[in-house]
């Protein structure tokens, strides 16, 4: 390696709050570039910018909007070595994407009349606007980006999200020494989100042939206190978020049977490729770039029919447990061969390349 970059990352503050996919992403690339031999600064818009070679934004949110919009302004003011600005925007619009662009259009119009108007979809333009380079993780994210926002896909390099290998050591002895559980249906992740739908996987959990367990921290609000609710009513196991590096947590894994992430989308789910290497068969939702992901190892499905989710994940549970074994082999070895956390920090490195 010729020169040592300083690698500044901005993140945005809730990842100190929610222990989810993004906060696995941001810390985990990091790492990867710190095992390459980079050195990563950790930026703070409320502060003074350090000395960095370039400056990595996680999520196009409207939180880094204006930080990002001086450090444009100042780059292209000042006399001083340029620092591009490398872009994951972390996005995928659930709606039409024809009614979203006519939305932005009608606004970009009505803003050379009256200032300060701007929506969700045209802060995080503007962002993308001001970045050097775009890192979608999906190809479906890509071509949205493209469409809705007017960025040219030269400016954009997809990489994809990655996993750490080290849940195919998994071992299922201690969720099944604490709990008496073995072969469950498990889901993973921030339960309160109402974009994860857990609350469709609660309602169906008396009609699933094995018990149901939920890992994630649930809130006060109206939609936590109805899964609190059918998490009670239906007989539902319910533990609170584990950190990521928790044995509990890759044990869990490894004890269940069937991986449910029944999103409203997901780009692409995290959780679902751990599960995957600690041995889960996947079920997961048809919405963004999980296919790109999963190929045809993974049952697919439709987050707003019930019957489909209740369905696929019956199929699996009645599957005997060599079969599943067996293609979940060929899954394992595609995960490993494109999704490794170290193969992601050189496909990164080598787009900081392409700027530097």
């Amino acid at each position: 390696m010729s020169q040592v970059y300083r690698i500044g990352i901005l993140a945005p503050t809730s990842i100190s709050l929610v222990n989810g996919g993004v906060r696995t992403q941001i810390n985990q690339t990091a790492e990867a570039l710190q095992r390459l031999g980079h050195e990563i600064v950790w930026v703070h818009s409320s502060e003074d910018l350090p000395a960095i070679d370039i400056l990595h934004v996680f999520v196009a949110s409207s939180e880094h909007w204006g930080f990002l919009r001086q450090f444009k302004t100042r780059s292209l003011s000042s006399n001083q070595k340029k620092i591009p600005i490398v872009l994951s925007p972390i996005f995928f619009a659930p709606k039409k994407i024809g009614l979203s662009k006519f939305k932005l259009r009608i606004e970009t119009i009505v803003g050379k009349f009256f200032s300060g108007i701007n929506s969700e979809y045209g802060i995080k333009k503007q962002i993308c606007q001001l970045a050097d380079v775009i890192l979608p993780n999906t190809r479906a994210e890509l071509n949205q980006i493209n469409k809705l926002f007017d960025i040219p896909l030269g400016n954009m390099n997809m990489i994809p999200n990655g996993v750490e290998i080290r849940f195919l050591k998994a071992g299922s002895s201690e969720f099944e020494q604490l709990y008496g559980l073995k072969d469950f249906v498990l889901f993973v992740g921030q339960a309160s989100s109402t974009r994860k739908n857990v609350i469709r996987l609660l309602e169906i959990a008396p009609s699933l042939d094995a018990p149901l367990v939920i890992i994630g921290d649930l809130g006060t609000d109206e939609y936590s206190q109805k899964c609190t609710e059918l998490i009670k009513r239906n007989n539902v196991l319910h533990l609170p978020s584990q950190e990521h590096h928790s044995t509990l947590l890759a044990s869990a894994y490894a004890a269940a049977k069937v991986f449910v992430l029944p999103s409203l989308f997901e780009t692409p789910g995290i959780s679902a490729m751990e599960a995957a290497l600690a041995g889960c068969a996947i079920v997961i939702t048809q919405n963004g770039g999980t296919k790109e992901y999963f190929k045809k190892m993974a049952s697919y499905v439709d987050p707003q029919d019930s019957l489909s989710l209740m369905t696929s994940i019956n199929k699996l549970l009645q599957t005997e447990n060599e079969e599943l074994s067996i293609q979940n082999i060929y899954l394992r070895k595609h995960i490993i061969a494109h999704y490794s956390w170290d193969s992601i920090g050189a496909m990164t490195l080598a787009a900081y390349n392409s700027l530097l």
